[in-house]
């Protein structure tokens, strides 16, 4: 049990990639202020390079990942796209056709038009599905067409809930999942948070508000309880 005191906890931390760099940019901050003592203001400079050098690597995996890339859409982008496409194929294609053959009505819209374009998240997906199935194997040539096209869409909008997926994912990741240079960021973190103890030897309560513990998750995936965020009373610099 005691021995975990010892063991740099940083390097165990569950968040997400962004997560960690805005938790070492509050220490950051927190190290800024000419209150805070000497010793820990000294840390400081190893503490940026550290966080520069592992927002590099941010910074490229943000741009060569297709899930962060600006023109990537989300669920609910694909989900407006999709649905502009099932309200126009109603209004021009399928109500026509519905008066005269209104028993097809029930074979695209067993759940009424409302059943698609205000379909629950968990249901979306296969109700979207058999849409396009039903248009891609209509005899009509038009319903075709707008089959292939929402077929298209049924696709884009499987990649944005797959990215958000994999996003929740991330979230879940520990330090040594997210690379060397994370890891040296939590060591840049440790050595701060130990010398913290150190100068506030007295007052070990103090040394923790120099960190954003309410940004992250505790171990158990619930969220701490959130703290204030006010840095310690500290004497004057030396």
């Amino acid at each position: 049990m005691y021995n975990e005191r010892y063991d740099n906890h940083f390097r165990r931390l569950t968040a997400s990639r962004d997560t960690l760099a805005s938790f070492a940019d509050f220490t950051l901050e927190a190290l800024r202020l000419a209150a805070v003592p000497k010793l820990l203001r000294d840390e400081r400079p190893a503490l940026e390079a550290a966080l520069d050098k592992y927002r590099q690597g941010l910074s490229g995996r943000t741009s060569g990942s297709g899930q962060r890339q600006s023109g990537t859409q989300t669920e609910d982008q694909a989900f407006k796209s999709f649905k502009k496409l099932v309200q126009a194929t109603d209004k021009k294609l399928l109500q026509p056709r519905f008066y005269d053959h209104p028993t097809e009505k029930a074979l695209f819209y067993p759940d009424k038009l409302s059943g698609l374009t205000e379909a629950p998240k968990t249901k979306r997906f296969t109700r979207f599905t058999a849409y396009v199935q039903q248009l891609e194997a209509h005899p009509d040539a038009g319903l075709q067409a707008a089959g292939a096209q929402a077929k298209a869409l049924l696709i884009a909008y499987s990649a944005a809930t797959a990215a958000k997926n994999q996003g929740s994912k991330i979230v879940k990741d520990t330090i040594s999942a997210l690379g060397p240079d994370a890891q040296s960021l939590a060591d840049a973190l440790w050595d701060v948070h130990c010398t913290a103890l150190y100068v506030h030897r007295r007052e070990p309560a103090k040394a923790p508000t120099y960190f954003a513990y309410d940004k992250l998750l505790k171990r158990n995936g619930q969220r701490t309880t959130a703290r204030k965020g006010i840095l310690p009373p500290a004497p004057a610099a030396e």
